[in-house]
């Protein structure tokens, strides 16, 4: 239930906001060099003012499970992380659900964005594969979003784990933090020392993967074969109208 809610309050808005965003673009079909930025300007614009979206379910679903280690006077008793996102508004504030929004969302602005400036670049790229030499197009979609969700990924997954190393790694000796508690300093650090400490930023890479990962990658695969992931292409301008085969085959 959980998963079906944040599916239609975070992912479904995200791929809706896209769709309005790059839908209404033009560029001429098969042209990936020339309009590459396009993608990727349609991302930011799509994905920056809806990259939020995922931090009250969030924050929801660790209010839940952080819940059930309190004493037993100090719990809310949430039934579920649902109910948790129900009644957090009203008792904590709805602000509450939007703390620490700075990791959540960089995560997500980083992934969404990379991705769809990738997997739109391959395809275009690579159209030769399915139409002139045979391949399934099924399966040049699913290696392209493979390689296309393995960069994203990478590239995100280190901003959200500036979550994890505030608020659970070991403070200094008198219970300072490193960072002052502050997700912005943390992450300028990380970025700082990324070079030397790059392969330490990805612990809880694979939950995230099941948590997140998976369900973009589906839902993603979904919005493709409903053609969110093109825009306005007319065939006159395609490459293929531009091959003496085609010509003499019309």
């Amino acid at each position: 239930m959980f998963g079906l809610v944040a599916g239609a309050g975070d992912t479904a808005i995200k791929l809706s906001v896209w769709q309005s965003v790059f839908g209404g673009t033009w560029s001429p079909q098969d042209f990936p060099d020339s309009n590459s930025y396009k993608p990727f300007i349609c991302g930011v614009l799509a994905f920056l003012p809806t990259s939020f979206l995922t931090v009250p379910f969030e924050n929801a679903r660790r209010a839940y499970y952080a819940d059930k280690t309190w004493p037993i006077e100090l719990r809310r008793n949430y039934t579920s992380a649902t109910q948790a996102l129900m009644r957090i508004p009203f008792e904590e504030g709805p602000s509450y659900l939007f703390k620490g929004a700075f990791p959540l969302a960089l995560n997500q602005f980083m992934y969404w964005t990379m991705f769809v400036t990738n997997y739109i670049w391959m395809k275009n790229k690579l159209y030769l594969f399915w139409t002139y030499n045979d391949f399934s197009y099924e399966w040049c979609k699913f290696i392209f979003m493979c390689m296309a969700h393995t960069f994203a990924s990478i590239v995100a997954y280190p901003a959200y784990f500036t979550r994890e190393m505030v608020d659970i790694w070991p403070k200094e000796r008198g219970g300072f933090c490193t960072w002052n508690n502050n997700y912005r300093q943390c992450f300028k650090w990380m970025v700082t020392n990324m070079d030397m400490q790059f392969y330490n930023y990805f612990r809880g890479f694979t939950q995230w993967q099941k948590r997140y990962g998976l369900h973009y990658f589906i839902a993603i695969w979904m919005a493709d074969s409903l053609g969110m992931m093109s825009n306005c292409n007319e065939a006159y301008n395609s490459l293929e109208t531009q091959f003496p085969i085609f010509s003499e085959s019309t």
